[in-house]
Parts: C-alpha cells; structure tokens; sequence
C-alpha cells in the first residue's frame, strides 16, 4: 500500500467517525430536549456539520497587537497539547454530548465561552482579568448596597486603599477573576492555551444565538441545561449579572466548529517551547499565535 492509499484510508475513517459523532449527538439530543430547546440543540448541530465556509481575514505580523471585536469569543483548555489535538479532531462539544460529563458542571449541555463585550486590546483584556474581583458594601444594615468590581492585574492595594478611605464602605470582599482559572493569565501557569473565535461571520452569530445566557429564551428552555441547584440561583441573575456572576460568559448549546478560531493564546510555558508552538501551528497553519503580553508571536 502506498503512502497516498494510507493517507486517504485514514481521511476516510476519519470522515466515517466524524459522521457517526453527528448520529449520536443527535440520538442524545433526542433523547434529552424537547420543545424550543430541541429545536435550537438540532440547528447548531446541522450548523456544526454543515460546509459553510468562513472568510475572516485578520492579518498580523509578528509583535502586532491582538484586537479583540466585541463578540468575539475566548475558549481555554487544561493541559497541554492532549487536549488541544482534541478539539482540533472534535470541535468545541460539550462534553454531556462526548458522553465524558461527571455532572459537575452547573451549566450542562453546552460550551463555555468568555464573550468580549467591546472592543479592546488582548494586552488590556489579560492585564483586567488577570486580577480580582472586588465586592463591597456601601452602607451598614438592610439598606446596604453590594457592588462588584473588577480589579486589574497588580491593583490590588491600590484599589483597597480606596476603599478604606471611604466612609461609605463598611467592609469588601474578594476573589479571583473566573479568567485566572480557565484561562491564561498573568498569575497563573494552570492553564496554557486559549482559542480565540472570530464570531463575525452571519453563519457564526447564527450559532452564537444558541446561548444559554440569552435573556430572549424563555425558562422552560433552559431546564435541561442547568444543574437543578443552580437552576434557581441562575434565574435570579440572568437579566441582572455582574463582575462576579460574570457578566462576560456565553454558553453555546451544543458547541462550536474549529473553523471559527482565529488564533490561539499561549502561556509562557508554552511560548518558550519551540516545538510545541511549531507543532500548532502546523495544525492551525492559517492562524496567529499570541502571548500573555497581547503580542503575535508566530504570524
């Protein structure tokens, strides 16, 4: 057998699984929804699978700035190329479809996204979510009044100090940002890659409509995609989200197409291995490669 056989018998079976993935996502979907959220799951599978293609172009040269536009969408992983050679062979699913959830999750049957809310600098947005979210009080009593705010990266004590000396703020509170955990981030090395989805295109906000977090679906949509102890808590605060709930998330029932990625942000383990970003880029030729620092470091 020749090296072309081997390779066309191998796009075969791979063409073969990847149609057999469809029938079971769609024997779940089936099998779980009804009514408009059926509807919506189906639509995004058809989408997922359709030829549709994308024409983005976003050009850069090495040590450009990366520019966000307001909806793109931001998508981090855990581990290291493992998991990455997954999504590029499987796309964005959700992992109740693959058959690998715990149940853990209290948003169920969809994708997290980090959802940009205006345009900005990938520099600016790593250097805000790499810090703390702050809550304090304005106020002593039934009357108090808790407000959420971010804190950037290293502002810490600049913030506090604020707060102090205000006699209004009785006392505050603090965590870290939901980025720091699932993303890469100036204060941790936990995570080291992040996809980022050009969502531009009519076919890309088609699918982006989809979003658990949409405040034009009605309840009983959202049954099936929240763990029943959250379900409460996230009705309480979908049309009123904050920096702490956060007020930055998309959850896309079903999932997304790796067509969409545009680029990808590396941590700084990753940024010094030369193979490994070799090794991406070979599987992701058409895109850029960026640091922590916001900067295109393979064009």
């Amino acid at each position: 057998m020749t090296n072309t056989d081997k390779k066309l018998k191998l796009k075969l079976k791979y063409v073969k699984e990847y149609e057999m993935n469809k029938e079971k996502y769609i024997e779940y979907a089936n099998n779980t929804f009804k009514g408009k959220a059926l509807e919506l799951v189906l639509k995004n599978i058809e989408l997922f699978y359709d030829n549709t293609i994308i024409n983005f172009v976003k050009k850069y040269n090495k040590g450009d700035d990366v520019k966000l536009t307001k909806g793109t969408f931001l998508h981090g992983i855990p581990g290291l190329l493992d998991n990455f050679d997954w999504i590029i062979e499987n796309g964005f699913v959700a992992i109740d479809f693959t058959g690998d959830s715990e149940g853990k999750n209290k948003i169920k049957n969809s994708i997290g996204m980090w959802n940009i809310q205006s345009d900005i600098l990938l520099k600016d947005y790593i250097f805000s979510y790499s810090g703390f979210t702050i809550t304090y009080t304005i106020g002593r009593g039934p009357s108090a009044k808790s407000v959420s705010k971010l804190v950037p990266y290293h502002k810490f004590d600049e913030f506090t100090e604020k707060l102090n000396n205000d006699e209004n703020i009785w006392t505050y509170w603090g965590d870290k940002t939901k980025e720091v955990t699932f993303l890469p981030s100036l204060v941790s090395n936990k995570r080291q890659i992040a996809f980022i989805l050009n969502m531009e295109s009519a076919y890309a906000k088609e699918m982006a409509i989809a979003d658990v977090w949409n405040t034009n679906l009605e309840e009983e949509t959202l049954v099936e995609f929240l763990d029943y102890r959250y379900y409460p808590k996230f009705l309480e605060i979908r049309f009123d989200k904050d920096a702490t709930t956060t007020d930055r998330e998309s959850a896309i029932m079903f999932g997304l197409p790796t067509k969409l990625i545009e680029g990808v942000l590396v941590g700084r383990e990753i940024e010094n291995d030369q193979t490994s970003l070799d090794y991406i880029k070979n599987k992701l030729p058409c895109c850029y490669i960026c640091n922590l620092d916001g900067k295109v470091i393979v064009a």
